[in-house]
């Protein structure tokens, strides 16, 4: 049953960032759409469990901070994608998994090996090779740094839904980190516009049912029940096929220089794979 949970959340993950940069609604529309409607989704799901007194208990705070840390890692990789495109994303939150290991050494005590810093090294050589020069004055730049700066929010969530666990389940979980979300997008509702064509309502369903309600529901049940080692190793299956469907999909290309820095990036995640194996 993992296993399927996890292949189907990787799968619709590989779609995302495609859906994202189709549509032609704003950063602050498309999060604000897809939390309205997941929040609903879930609290239709599970309002049995839902009731205001559980937003009241001293430990209530880790739920908020899970749907802070949502909306910083959504704001971020929406524009990142507007700005450079789905290809360039996906490789800055290709370092989701190495992130992911060395926060979980600090925050959950687990041991950082010797494969690991190899993998780190690994995956810097490809980010340095892969951004042609530190200049945020050109798209590539700016979409390559907003993507890893959405990477290191989204490997804060495994690790804030292991520390919550032991609190509230994982149905409450995960309408708080959608709803708590929304409430951040929220503060930014009038950057929201909604002239859109149906394309355009298509991607939003899309990316509101199924990437947000079941794939992240999918997706923060596995990392819930994972190590970071493995759950971050996993996450790397979303890069390459995300590349592919780019290509074919939204005709994107990338230079061969950038070619040999997406092989470093994902070597170190496979070199990681195949010794943790």
């Amino acid at each position: 049953m993992l296993a399927t949970e996890t292949f189907l959340a990787i799968f619709i993950f590989s779609f995302v960032p495609l859906a994202i940069k189709f549509t032609a609604a704003n950063p602050f529309t498309i999060g604000f759409f897809r939390l309205l409607v997941a929040s609903s989704l879930s609290f239709i799901f599970w309002r049995r469990k839902i009731h205001p007194g559980l937003f009241l208990q001293k430990e209530s705070w880790r739920l908020i901070l899970l749907g802070l840390v949502f909306f910083c890692h959504w704001i971020t990789y929406f524009y990142s994608i507007k700005i450079a495109g789905p290809s360039v994303c996906v490789l800055g939150m290709s370092t989701y998994g190495i992130q992911l290991i060395f926060f979980g050494s600090v925050f959950l005590g687990y041991h950082v090996k010797r494969k690991n810093i190899t993998a780190l090294i690994l995956v810097l050589l490809g980010i340095t090779q892969l951004i042609p020069e530190w200049n945020f004055s050109n798209n590539f730049t700016q979409g390559i740094a907003l993507a890893l700066l959405s990477a290191s929010f989204y490997a804060c969530l495994p690790i804030l839904h292991q520390k919550t666990n032991q609190y509230f389940d994982h149905d409450i979980r995960i309408f708080s980190q959608f709803f708590f979300g929304l409430t951040g997008f929220s503060f930014f509702a009038t950057k929201t516009s909604w002239v859109l064509t149906n394309k355009d309502w298509y991607a939003l369903i899309f990316l509101a049912v199924f990437g947000t309600f079941i794939a992240h529901t999918l997706w923060a049940r596995v990392t819930s029940k994972l190590p970071t080692t493995t759950s971050g190793i996993i996450y790397y299956a979303i890069t390459p096929s995300a590349l592919i469907l780019s290509h074919f999909l939204l005709g994107e290309s990338l230079t061969t220089k950038q070619i040999i820095a997406a092989g470093l990036i994902l070597s170190g995640a496979l070199y990681n794979s195949l010794k943790t194996t």
